[in-house]
Protein backbone atom coordinates (compact mmCIF):
# COMPACT_ATOMS: atom_id res chain seq x y z
CA UNK A 1 0.00 0.00 0.00
CA UNK A 2 2.97 2.31 0.03
CA UNK A 3 2.43 3.94 -3.51
CA UNK A 4 -0.89 4.10 -2.40
CA UNK A 5 -0.64 6.53 0.55
CA UNK A 6 -1.34 10.43 0.44
CA UNK A 7 -1.51 13.22 3.53
CA UNK A 8 -5.23 13.26 4.36
CA UNK A 9 -5.86 9.38 3.98
CA UNK A 10 -7.74 7.85 6.70
CA UNK A 11 -6.43 4.34 7.32
CA UNK A 12 -7.28 1.46 9.69
CA UNK A 13 -4.45 0.00 11.41
CA UNK A 14 -3.59 -1.78 14.53
CA UNK A 15 -2.55 1.77 16.11
CA UNK A 16 0.05 1.00 19.49
CA UNK A 17 -1.39 2.13 22.82
CA UNK A 18 0.24 2.25 26.18
CA UNK A 19 3.65 3.37 25.32
CA UNK A 20 4.70 0.61 22.87
CA UNK A 21 4.00 -2.06 20.87
CA UNK A 22 4.95 -4.66 23.23
CA UNK A 23 2.16 -3.05 25.73
CA UNK A 24 -0.79 -3.57 23.43
CA UNK A 25 -2.52 -2.92 20.05
CA UNK A 26 -5.75 -1.51 19.13
CA UNK A 27 -7.37 -1.63 15.58
CA UNK A 28 -8.74 1.72 14.82
CA UNK A 29 -8.83 4.63 12.17
CA UNK A 30 -5.97 6.76 11.86
CA UNK A 31 -4.40 9.90 9.58
CA UNK A 32 -2.01 9.90 7.05
CA UNK A 33 0.36 13.33 8.04
CA UNK A 34 3.47 11.95 6.50
CA UNK A 35 4.39 14.43 3.32
CA UNK A 36 3.47 12.61 -0.02
CA UNK A 37 6.89 12.80 -0.92
CA UNK A 38 7.85 10.50 1.89
CA UNK A 39 5.12 8.37 1.66
CA UNK A 40 6.36 7.53 -2.08
CA UNK A 41 9.88 6.79 -1.30
CA UNK A 42 9.59 5.09 2.23
CA UNK A 43 8.17 1.85 3.70
CA UNK A 44 6.80 3.45 6.92
CA UNK A 45 4.04 6.23 7.57
CA UNK A 46 3.31 9.08 10.46
CA UNK A 47 -0.18 8.24 11.49
CA UNK A 48 -2.16 10.73 14.24
CA UNK A 49 -4.82 8.63 15.73
CA UNK A 50 -8.36 8.84 15.78
CA UNK A 51 -10.08 8.38 18.67
CA UNK A 52 -14.11 8.23 19.45
CA UNK A 53 -13.06 9.71 23.10
CA UNK A 54 -13.90 13.06 23.59
CA UNK A 55 -11.88 13.85 26.44
CA UNK A 56 -9.95 17.06 26.28
CA UNK A 57 -10.99 17.21 22.79
CA UNK A 58 -10.78 21.19 23.12
CA UNK A 59 -7.47 21.38 23.34
CA UNK A 60 -5.78 23.45 19.78
CA UNK A 61 -4.02 19.75 19.08
CA UNK A 62 -6.98 17.76 18.57
CA UNK A 63 -9.08 17.97 15.98
CA UNK A 64 -13.11 16.89 16.14
CA UNK A 65 -14.74 15.58 13.12
CA UNK A 66 -18.34 14.42 13.30
CA UNK A 67 -19.65 11.41 11.23
CA UNK A 68 -22.29 13.32 9.37
CA UNK A 69 -20.22 16.02 7.99
CA UNK A 70 -18.67 16.42 5.01
CA UNK A 71 -15.52 15.62 5.73
CA UNK A 72 -16.73 12.24 8.13
CA UNK A 73 -18.37 11.33 5.68
CA UNK A 74 -15.81 11.53 3.24
CA UNK A 75 -13.11 10.02 5.43
CA UNK A 76 -14.75 6.82 6.52
CA UNK A 77 -15.22 7.58 10.09
CA UNK A 78 -18.43 5.03 12.09
CA UNK A 79 -18.49 7.88 14.63
CA UNK A 80 -18.20 11.00 16.32
CA UNK A 81 -14.32 11.02 16.29
CA UNK A 82 -10.90 13.38 17.21
CA UNK A 83 -7.92 13.33 15.28
CA UNK A 84 -5.06 13.48 18.16
CA UNK A 85 -2.27 15.39 16.83
CA UNK A 86 -0.67 14.67 20.11
CA UNK A 87 -0.64 10.84 19.72
CA UNK A 88 1.65 10.13 16.66
CA UNK A 89 3.15 7.19 15.49
CA UNK A 90 5.36 5.63 12.67
CA UNK A 91 4.83 2.33 11.52
CA UNK A 92 5.63 -0.33 8.31
CA UNK A 93 3.16 0.89 5.88
CA UNK A 94 2.77 -3.39 5.49
CA UNK A 95 0.67 -3.21 8.56
CA UNK A 96 -2.02 -0.95 7.48
CA UNK A 97 -5.00 -2.88 6.75
CA UNK A 98 -7.34 -0.70 4.63
CA UNK A 99 -7.74 2.64 3.54
CA UNK A 100 -11.31 3.78 5.16
CA UNK A 101 -11.51 7.34 2.83
CA UNK A 102 -9.84 10.77 3.13
CA UNK A 103 -10.19 13.67 5.05
CA UNK A 104 -10.16 16.83 2.07
CA UNK A 105 -7.21 19.12 1.59
CA UNK A 106 -8.94 22.71 3.55
CA UNK A 107 -9.66 20.46 6.46
CA UNK A 108 -5.95 19.09 6.23
CA UNK A 109 -5.31 22.90 7.16
CA UNK A 110 -6.81 22.09 10.77
CA UNK A 111 -4.44 19.13 11.00
CA UNK A 112 -1.95 21.13 10.38
CA UNK A 113 -2.36 23.75 13.30
CA UNK A 114 -2.94 21.24 15.60
CA UNK A 115 0.16 19.37 14.78
CA UNK A 116 2.14 22.79 14.80
CA UNK A 117 0.12 22.79 18.62
CA UNK A 118 1.40 19.53 19.43
CA UNK A 119 4.83 20.05 18.28
CA UNK A 120 5.88 23.54 19.30
CA UNK A 121 6.24 24.43 16.15
CA UNK A 122 6.03 28.55 15.32
CA UNK A 123 5.42 30.32 12.20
Amino acid sequence: MKNELRRGDVVLVEFPFGGSRERGLKKRPALVVQHDRYNRRRSVVILAAITSSRAHHRLPSKVPVTRDSPEGQKAGILMDSVVDCQTLVTIPTGVIIKKLGSLPEGFMHNIDAALKDALGIRN
